[in-house]
């Protein structure tokens, strides 16, 4: 299946690697690398991801690091939608 990234999820994806790399530019390569290798790996495994809140769109987590991916299948491609950083889980 082909790729296709809105322009949110573009601009999520830099905001990500910039964010990152004020601390730290080689860990935001590795956080963009691990992120664009899950998205390639969805065009062959589409349904690698959870089911999310919304219909039709999907959620996978970007592990170690905590971004999510949301997406959405359609017919012949993956509509990579949003990147987020997942919310953290407060103490038990």
């Amino acid at each position: 299946m082909k790729i296709r990234y809105t322009r949110r999820s573009l601009a999520n994806v830099d905001r990500i690697f910039r964010y990152i790399a004020r601390e730290n530019p080689a860990a935001a390569t590795r956080v963009i690398e691990r992120i664009e290798g899950l998205i390639r790996q969805l065009a062959d495994v589409p349904e690698m991801g959870e089911t999310g809140e919304m219909a039709g769109i999907r959620r996978l987590v970007a592990t170690p690091f905590p971004y999510l991916i949301f997406y959405e299948v359609a017919a012949d491609e993956i509509i990579i939608r949003h990147g987020a950083r997942r919310p953290l889980v407060g103490p038990p």
